[in-house]
């Protein structure tokens, strides 16, 4: 049920993805299954981009403030974490620049505190919140971090050319 849903989440176009996420949500939500709970994550997480996408930010903004508390629930630190991002990164497109920037500001602290965590995405972040904030010379060395970190990443160098150009040129 959960399994098949999910992945016909993926495959589908937005809207349609966007009924079959939130079917296997539903059954998530009220089975007692462990392992179908497990997608509760995953789930709140795609739905939430998936309303992004479509530029309904208050409704991605639901589901990943959703997603944030049960990673909290379950005590994932790293989805968490992760979860946090998104949130930060949904405030952004709702123009809510200050508390974008103030999550994601909290967020470099938590990476280094874990340590093993590297924040390439997070200086991409700050980068294009004190863009938008027309502070260039305060984003320019959020971004030569993020491209440091991010151009040794395999899968964005073969699909996100572009955007690791525009890193690193930001951050020049």
């Amino acid at each position: 049920g959960v399994d098949a849903a999910h992945m016909l989440g993926i495959v589908e176009p937005p809207v349609k993805q966007l009924d079959w996420n939130i079917q296997a949500l539903n059954l998530a939500e009220k089975t007692d299954d462990k392992r179908a709970k497990g997608w509760l994550g995953p789930l709140y997480n795609n739905i939430g981009w998936t309303f992004h996408d479509l530029e309904q930010y208050e409704e991605a903004l639901d589901y990943f403030t959703r997603g944030l508390n049960w990673r909290k629930e379950i005590g994932d630190q790293r989805g968490g974490l992760i979860a946090q991002w998104t949130v930060g990164r949904v405030y952004r497109s709702l123009d809510r620049i200050d508390e974008a920037l103030e999550i994601q500001y909290a967020l470099v602290e938590e990476y280094k505190a874990v340590g093993s965590l590297k924040p390439g995405y997070i200086f991409e972040e700050i980068g294009e919140c004190l863009l938008l904030k027309g502070e260039d010379d305060k984003a320019a060395p959020y971004f030569s971090q993020s491209y440091e970190i991010l151009s040794a990443d395999q899968w964005l160098v073969n699909n996100e050319g572009e955007r690791l150009a525009r890193i690193k040129k930001l951050g020049q």
